[in-house]
Order: structure tokens, then C-alpha cells, then sequence
């Protein structure tokens, strides 16, 4: 279940912290460096923030994602699972894709070759008819190893 995360913002700040200097925060930022959310105490009306959570209210994920308005798409995805394998995260998140994509004009979102939600993410846009863009050797690891900078976008047909 997804619900604002100011409710639970020490805690997301806490789960994120456990995976500085790992591949995981990598995948989430698409560099070397760390990040944890600046959760707002009131965002404003193009900002969104939630905290995924299971029945037992235990958080097992940290949504976050900004709109345009104007130009009607949603956009600078911050997707973390602190439960990995959860179901629920990706059910919760495809959910709201989902409602977006009925909402909005155009979705689009990132990910790092190599991380595990891109499968996920790319049988989404399938059944959408969106389209992957795929930035070759675009990231580099700390191991320097190169990594794929893929963009996926789904844009409405109306």
C-alpha cells in the first residue's frame, strides 16, 4: 500500500542509509554516489513521496516521482525496495504506473542495465506500448564495470 512518506520518513532515511556504498544504491542513482530522498514535510503539487507498506504496516519500499503539469507526463522515477523480492513493491508500483498512464500524457521513467526491475519494467511497457531507449556503456560501476542507461517511456495514444 502506498501512503505519504513523511509518515515513515526516519525510517526511509534509516533503510536507505543501509545500502550506501553498495551496487543497490548504484542502481537507484545511476552513479557512484550515496542518496536518501529529502522527504518534504509538505510537498508541493508536482512533487510525490510515498512509502510502501505491507497489511502489517511494516515499510517495504520507498516511491517517489514528480509531474508536469502543463506538459502532462510524470517523471524523475525513485523507486527502493527495502524488502527485496516483496511482491507488493512492484504490485504497488505497477498500480500506480498504471494510474498514471490513464491520468497523464506521457510516463517515463529510468534504469540501470543490470538491475533486476527492469524485467518487470520491460513487460510493463510491452503491454503498454511504450518504447525502451537503451544509452550503451553509459555507467560506469565502482568495479568499472560499464552498465546500459535505459530510458523507457510510455506515451498515450489519445
Amino acid at each position: 500500500m502506498l501512503i505519504p512518506a513523511i509518515l515513515y520518513k526516519e525510517q526511509i532515511k534509516k533503510e536507505f542509509q543501509k545500502y550506501y556504498y553498495t551496487t543497490d544504491m548504484m542502481y537507484e542513482t545511476g552513479c557512484m554516489c550515496n542518496w536518501s530522498p529529502e522527504i518534504a514535510e509538505c510537498p508541493n503539487e508536482s512533487q510525490f513521496q510515498y512509502a510502501i507498506i505491507d497489511k502489517s504496516e511494516k515499510l517495504i519500499g520507498y516511491l517517489g516521482y514528480s509531474v508536469d503539469w502543463y506538459a502532462s507526463k510524470a517523471y524523475n522515477f525513485g523507486l527502493f525496495s527495502f524488502d527485496r523480492g516483496n511482491v507488493l513493491v512492484g504490485k504497488d508500483v505497477f498500480d500506480k504506473l498504471e494510474e498514471l498512464i490513464k491520468t497523464l500524457h506521457r510516463v517515463e521513467w529510468r534504469a540501470v542495465g543490470g538491475n533486476p526491475a527492469c524485467r518487470g519494467y520491460d513487460s510493463f511497457i510491452e503491454r503498454h506500448n511504450g518504447t525502451k531507449h537503451v544509452l550503451k556503456d553509459s555507467i560506469k560501476d565502482k568495479n568499472g564495470k560499464y552498465h546500459d542507461d535505459i530510458i523507457y517511456e510510455i506515451v498515450s495514444e489519445e
